[in-house]
This record gives structure tokens, C-alpha cells and sequence, in this order.
């Protein structure tokens, strides 16, 4: 009779917390996924590919605040359609918004975040940057530095910038089906990444 009391007193507790304390761990899964760094002056600003426009006006923002030291946006992203890759469409974008197109240098072989750092990796050694503001979505913001920081190594400084105004927000995520489709494609992901390596 007792042990059978203490088990529901378990079970009621084990239930309670799951259902007050569910917001509170889902909202810790999602920020696990985030990494911001302090902001310093770097080389230059690298941009991902993806999303709609946000990526790129921000980086934009950081650029005319003068957060690159040599002057320099780097476009990465890799084929798209036909003559078309991610990194011109995002040169394109970038010149609309005022940034002359001789500040911007293009990436555009990359199809993963891996590649992105790799192909990235070649464009800094030949112009002898040694650090960088990585700009991408708050969901990605976490693997894409430690892929970066992994493929770069030592020798170049990686800081995390993610997109301040994003559309994704970390409240209350797992509301909202595009937020919550982010997340759990990044935690498959990440899934990945420890098992195989970067992708």
C-alpha cells in the first residue's frame, strides 16, 4: 500500500513537471542551438546563404557600421539555378542596398555549412585575413561557428554574429510550425555532425 503511494506521488510529480515545466526545457533546447559572440572589428564579414533576405541586411548593417576592418563582404553559397549561384544573388542584393561591388568577394562553390567554411578558408588565406564576423540565422548560428572555428582552425578567429531581427524567434518556438520545422532540422543536423562530422 505504501509503495504504491509513494509510485502515484512519483508519477504525479514526474507529470507535473512535465507539463509546467515543458516550456521551460523546450525554451533551453531551442537556445542550445544559439551562439552570439561579442562584437569586435574583424577582417572581414562572411555571409551564408540561405533564408530570404534577412542574412544579407544585416551583414549589410554591420558593414556601413564599419565592423569590417578591410572593407570586405564575403558571399557564400554555391550553385542555385543555372548561371545563378546563392553568392551572386546575395552580390546582387548587397549592391542594391549600396554596398559597392568591388567590397564584396564571392564564394560560390558551396552546397553544405562545411563547404561554406572550406571554400571560404581558401578566399581568407589569399588575402591574408585572419578574422571574421560569420553572419547567419539565430538557429544556425551555434554549428555554423563551430564548423567554421573547426575548418579554420586556429589561425583565423571566428565571431558569431547571428541576425538580430530575425523572423525566427527562440519565445515560444515550438508554437509556430516554421519555427518549430527550423529547430528540429537543425537538431538532425547537429545529430549528424556528431556521428559523421560536418556537413
Amino acid at each position: 500500500m505504501f509503495k504504491c503511494i509513494k509510485l502515484s506521488i512519483l508519477v504525479l510529480l514526474f507529470t507535473a513537471v512535465v507539463f509546467f515545466g515543458h516550456s521551460f526545457i523546450l525554451d533551453w533546447a531551442g537556445k542550445l542551438i544559439y551562439k552570439k559572440d561579442d562584437l569586435k572589428p574583424a577582417d572581414a564579414i562572411v555571409v551564408l546563404s540561405g533564408e530570404e533576405n534577412e542574412r544579407v541586411e544585416y551583414a549589410v548593417y554591420l558593414f556601413r557600421e564599419d565592423w569590417a576592418k578591410k572593407d570586405r563582404l564575403i558571399m557564400s553559397g554555391g550553385p542555385l539555378v543555372w548561371r545563378h549561384s546563392w553568392a551572386s544573388l546575395m552580390k546582387e542584393h548587397a549592391e542594391y542596398l549600396g554596398i559597392p561591388g568591388k567590397n564584396i568577394l564571392l564564394e560560390d562553390k558551396s552546397r553544405t555549412t562545411e563547404e561554406n567554411a572550406r571554400y571560404t578558408k581558401e578566399i581568407l588565406r589569399k588575402n591574408d585575413y585572419k578574422s571574421l564576423i560569420l553572419v547567419t540565422s539565430p538557429y544556425h548560428s551555434r554549428r555554423a561557428a563551430i564548423i567554421f572555428q573547426k575548418v579554420l582552425g586556429k589561425e583565423i578567429k571566428v565571431l558569431s554574429a547571428p541576425v538580430e531581427d530575425s523572423w525566427f524567434k527562440f519565445s515560444d518556438w515550438w508554437k509556430r510550425r516554421r519555427d518549430r520545422a527550423a529547430v528540429f532540422s537543425e537538431y538532425s543536423k547537429f545529430i549528424w555532425f556528431w556521428i559523421f562530422g560536418a556537413q
